[in-house]
């Protein structure tokens, strides 16, 4: 299979293929803050879950006083006891 000219590019450039691809980026900082970068939209939210839209799949935090701090059109951060990540 041929791969797309914006995959040779990203190649070529060395970009790994995560941020090449629009991947979901998450950053875990200790139980109490999580980063998302190149999510889609916002599915759920409350005190205790917050269900984001990826590119290629949902990613589900669950925990206990959860708090969207920021977000903007790609990056958010999250903070509270976060007990669970889950992609699905």
């Amino acid at each position: 299979m041929k791969k797309p000219v914006c995959h040779k590019v990203a190649s070529a450039m060395e970009i790994p293929a995560d941020l090449s691809e629009k991947a979901a980026l998450v950053e875990l900082t200790g139980q109490n803050l999580l980063r998302v970068e190149n999510y889609l939209g916002i599915l759920e939210y409350s005190e205790n879950c917050l269900l984001l839209q990826c590119k290629n799949c949902r990613l589900e935090v669950c925990g206990r006083n959860l708090l969207v701090e920021f977000y903007a059109k790609e990056e958010l951060i999250l903070r509270g006891q976060i007990e669970q990540v889950r992609y699905f």
